[in-house]
């Protein structure tokens, strides 16, 4: 049976997301790769994380930052306009980050750039302007050609780590985008991996209302786990 588009799928048929933190002002769940984290005017009537967070909480959601419709984990929304722009203050501040896991393509003859490097490649906006940004990578495990990698980010623009992967000739797999088809196509064949593999792990920033440390964890989902376990066993035979 063919799928319905992505577009047409109702909230309804959407399972509660897991909630990873709550407190009066705010809400943290885990997304899923696929959805939207709100409707826009190119998906109008797609199914998105805000319609339902707020469906399941039953309570009204500011979005305050982006998380791309492939890729998977931590997203927050504030419960009022005033959390939400105290929260954006939070994960803007200097001393606050991002950390994403990626499966990457990591080939021998391209390993110049070593196990840690950091990407300041300016990227354009949807209207053309540069904008500064920076990308710090770390290989976490390596494969056959490819590579588990942490990616830290400290700015948050348009599929940041999927361009500058791509300038760094180390492509994030499942990336249909930015990514190469026929590496794309070897992993869903052989490894069963039919979405981008990028997933946001960790959020650390300072507390919106206590000023207090506060780091928010989501550990990979099993569709990516199963990957690198095939991968591993690949590797080991």
């Amino acid at each position: 049976m063919t799928e319905p588009p992505a577009e047409d799928v109702q909230e309804s048929l959407i399972p509660p997301l897991a909630v990873l933190h709550q407190e009066d002002e705010f809400v943290v769940v885990s997304k899923p790769s696929g959805l939207l984290v709100h409707r826009d005017r190119n998906f109008p009537n797609a199914s998105a994380a805000l319609q339902v967070v707020r469906d399941q909480l039953g309570k009204y959601l500011y979005p305050f930052h982006r998380l791309d419709r492939a890729t998977s984990g931590i997203l927050m929304f504030g419960l009022s306009s005033e959390s939400a722009a105290l929260l954006q203050q939070s994960l803007s501040a200097p001393d606050a980050h991002k950390d994403y896991l990626a499966l990457m393509r990591y080939p021998g003859s391209n390993r110049e750039l070593g196990e840690s490097w950091t990407m300041d490649r300016s990227l354009t906006d949807d209207k053309g302007v540069k904008r500064d940004c920076r990308s710090d990578f770390r290989v976490i495990e390596t494969f056959s050609r490819c590579a588990l990698v942490q990616c830290r980010i400290f700015t948050g623009r348009y599929h940041q780590i999927r361009r500058h992967a791509n300038h760094s000739g180390r492509h994030v797999i499942g990336d249909t985008t930015h990514g190469k088809g026929r590496i794309n196509a070897t992993f869903r064949s052989l490894y069963g991996l039919h979405r981008l593999f990028l997933h946001l792990v960790r959020v650390e920033m300072a507390h919106p209302t206590t000023g207090e440390r506060f780091v928010l964890d989501d550990p990979m989902p099993e569709e990516l786990t199963s990957v690198l376990e095939r991968l591993r066993n690949a590797s080991a035979s």
